[in-house]
């Protein structure tokens, strides 16, 4: 199964690191998101795909063409147009029917991506007060997505965290704008278009930590840090 990891962002909170530094190879406990995901990955993923742009050329010399293993397959981003422009323009590089979409700058549990490899069309969700306003899935009785919606800071919700199985029907959607954005397209806010002929189950995750900002990669660090 392949897995498409979104690296491409400029990650401009974070500056002044990220001047030199590309966001997903910040050091977080000691090394960069993209090295805690791809030490993570679930044993069914066999292929990489790294989807990246700003800084690219760090990444390459970080990561090479295999990692623990597995072949890393390059796909550079251009024009920065969100998640949906990035697996649009990294489709020909897909090879498996069903593949993992990850954010690379976020942190997540290895079981709960070994989860979502086992689930094809599904995606992740973390049940918890929405520190900032925040995209969150509605969902049936089943679990099965209905909607995703922005909710306001303090509301419960399963929020959207960044992590999909996808089948390569997702191709078939018509392209959403991101909410806000005038150029960037959103990979999340066209699966419900696949509901009912491909249900797409959210899968409750047992931790996540964005690492956008100074103040979440400090609170990801303390977790890690304890966890070690």
């Amino acid at each position: 199964m392949d897995c498409l990891i979104m690296a491409a962002g400029r990650g401009v909170r974070l500056r002044p690191l990220t001047e030199t530094i590309p966001k997903p190879l910040v050091p977080i406990a000691g090394r960069g998101t993209l090295l805690h995901l791809l030490e993570a990955m679930p044993n069914a993923v066999d292929r990489i795909i790294l989807i990246v742009g700003y800084l690219e050329e760090k990444i390459h010399e970080v990561i090479g063409t295999e990692f623990d293993g597995r072949p890393v397959a390059y796909c550079t981003q251009s024009p920065l147009d969100g998640t949906g422009g990035a697996i649009r323009q990294a489709r020909s590089l897909i090879q498996s029917e069903t593949f993992l979409v990850i954010n690379g700058d976020d942190l997540y549990a290895k079981e709960d991506l070994e989860n979502l490899a086992a689930h094809p069309r599904s995606l992740l969700g973390l049940f918890v007060p929405a520190p900032i306003p925040m995209d969150a899935w509605f969902v049936d009785e089943n679990e099965i997505v209905e909607r995703i919606g922005r909710i306001e800071p303090q509301t419960l919700g399963l929020l959207n965290v960044g992590a999909y199985h996808l089948g390569q029907e997702w191709f078939e959607t018509q392209p959403v704008l991101s909410p806000g954005k005038q150029d960037e397209w959103s990979l999340p806010h066209a699966i419900p278009q696949l509901v009912p002929r491909y249900p797409y189950r959210v899968l409750e995750a047992t931790y996540w930590y964005p690492c956008g900002t100074h103040e979440e990669i400090a609170r990801a660090e303390a977790a890690l840090t304890t966890a070690l």
